[in-house]
């Protein structure tokens, strides 16, 4: 089969690939004309050109392709609400007109555990309603999601993965982010530190979305994947990541109803200001270190034979390896 995989270029897609191929698939990766396609081909993935906003590229792109994993998305958290949408809703349209058009036999998106909501979550299911939140990532995703189920509805055969926050080999914003704040002793835990975190080690999400590829069960089917290890709150993933690099484990800790007042503070001063970075405090980075993210994986577990075969400490020393080797945080 000929699968095509967007955002092939970038941190998840790049798994996503790599596993497909050492599955002994043929992977064909979109790019625009000015990614790096190194690693790409270095792992035997075939090139197309084109983009999600281009939508005679895409025509182009999904002739002759059995299967889509549609993972590229705008994942910044502090972007203009117009180019999230154009990117994550009208480019998702624009792939699934092309895959429905030149007759993919499966498409499988890459959404968000976050669409359902921008709160604590305790064992959260797949059947859980959307809940919008006002920011521009999690918002279009929630469309862009609804879109694919639409186009289900049409004949196209979809699946929807649902991960959490990822990290891994070729991650460069995530973990960089938290080892800046603890390199310069700056790592605030917000409340007790004791919220449980949905983290995937990019590897083990990649396994899952191979798994649902090798089944027809998992058309028509949403799964939430995240780790299920019940020990993994905040602090002690802060600790774990400390530990590793051999940095002090932080000891500050900020009230949330403090932190709340602080975030809307500084996010509308940015605002106001037009800032085109950050700042300190985001809702994202509150929603990261303070809500409770506990979701039930066990669809995924019992459909899909998901499990995380990459442990949170392995998955680490593997993520710092490449860091080392890669020079990507210098």
């Amino acid at each position: 089969m000929k699968n095509l995989v967007t955002g092939a270029t970038g941190f998840v897609g790049s798994h996503v690939a790599e596993k497909l191929i050492a599955d002994g698939e043929q992977v064909i990766g979109l790019a625009r004309e000015t990614s790096d396609t190194t690693y790409l081909k270095h792992i035997g993935a075939d090139i197309r050109y084109g983009t999600l906003t281009g939508p005679a590229s895409l025509h182009e792109a999904t002739k002759g392709i059995d299967r889509v994993f549609h993972v590229a998305a705008m994942t910044e958290e502090w972007i203009p609400k117009e180019i999230s949408w154009k990117i994550n809703v009208e480019g998702t349209a624009n792939l699934l007109d092309a895959s429905l058009e030149n007759g993919v036999k499966r498409f499988f998106f890459v959404s968000s555990l976050a669409v359902m909501g921008f709160k604590n979550h305790y064992n959260t299911g797949v059947k859980t309603d959307y809940a919008k939140s006002h920011d521009p990532y999690i918002d279009s995703k929630i469309e862009a999601e609804k879109l694919v189920w639409r186009f289900h509805k049409f004949g196209l055969p979809v699946t929807v993965l649902r991960p959490g926050f990822m990290y891994g080999p070729r991650d460069r914003r995530f973990l960089k982010r938290i080892l800046s704040k603890l390199e310069s002793n700056g790592f605030m835990f917000i409340g007790q530190g004791s919220n449980m975190l949905n983290l995937n080690y990019a590897g083990n999400f990649a396994d899952a979305v191979a798994a649902a590829a090798r089944t027809e069960d998992s058309i028509g089917e949403a799964y939430n994947i995240a780790n299920d290890d019940k020990s993994l709150d905040m602090q002690t993933f802060i600790y774990k990541v400390a530990d590793l690099w051999g940095y002090q484990r932080p000891q500050k800790h900020l009230p949330v109803a403090v932190a709340k007042i602080a975030t809307s503070l500084m996010e509308g001063s940015a605002k106001l200001l037009h800032k085109k970075e950050p700042p300190l405090l985001t809702k994202t980075r509150l929603k990261f270190l303070s809500l409770n993210l506990e979701f039930d994986i066990s669809k995924a577990k019992e459909q899909l034979g998901f499990k995380n075969n990459v442990n949170i400490d392995d998955g680490l020393s593997i993520t710092k390896q490449w860091i080392e080797e890669s020079g990507a945080y210098n």
